[in-house]
């Protein structure tokens, strides 16, 4: 028995000096992770307005917000940017959507990434796309891709669910 107890001790104090290690390095890292992830998500942007001084976005809460596809979104002037990530065919879509807040048209559109059929379902990230969707409305009707229905719908539906969180978030 006293084995025993020596041995869930030694456990016990080996666990714990391995998590406050884990603790430790994660509390060294964390910052230079969030920088890092701040700098990816103003690269993206950057994508979608070249002109754009990272000074005058402004990260919006959304914790209000009950969503599974809305990962992130960015005030830029008249505008919320939607960072999203959908189920496509395969992998899905992960995308920038900016809307303008006062009329809800699609302002600006930018595929990052898909893991769905390449030439077929990847056709989201091709510019004929884009240009289907710029300056129409958000919560409208809008095209998808005949062959890649399923990835170019998930999309949509991600445009049509971020229109609907431009009213819960414009005020704020």
């Amino acid at each position: 028995m006293n084995k025993i107890t020596h041995l869930t001790l030694f456990l016990g104090i080996v666990s714990a000096l391995a998590g406050g290690a884990l603790a430790f390095a994660n509390q060294l890292t964390a910052p230079i992770i969030a920088e890092n992830e701040a700098k990816a998500a103003a690269e993206n942007l950057m994508v979608m307005y070249p002109e754009l001084d990272p000074a005058a976005i402004e990260k919006v809460d959304i914790s209000g917000i009950d969503s599974k596809t809305i990962e992130e979104v960015y005030r830029y002037g008249d505008c919320l940017i939607f960072k999203m990530s959908v189920s496509g065919y395969k992998e899905g879509t992960t995308f920038l959507v900016s809307i303008n807040v006062n009329d809800k048209t699609i302002d600006n559109f930018q595929a990052i990434s898909n893991g769905d059929t390449k030439g077929i379902g990847s056709q989201v990230m091709d510019e004929p796309f884009k240009e289907g969707l710029l300056g129409k409305d958000a919560s409208q009707d809008l095209d998808t891709i005949s062959g890649a229905t399923v990835s170019s719908s998930a999309v949509v539906n991600g445009i049509h669910e971020a229109a609907n969180a431009v009213d819960q978030l414009k005020g704020e």
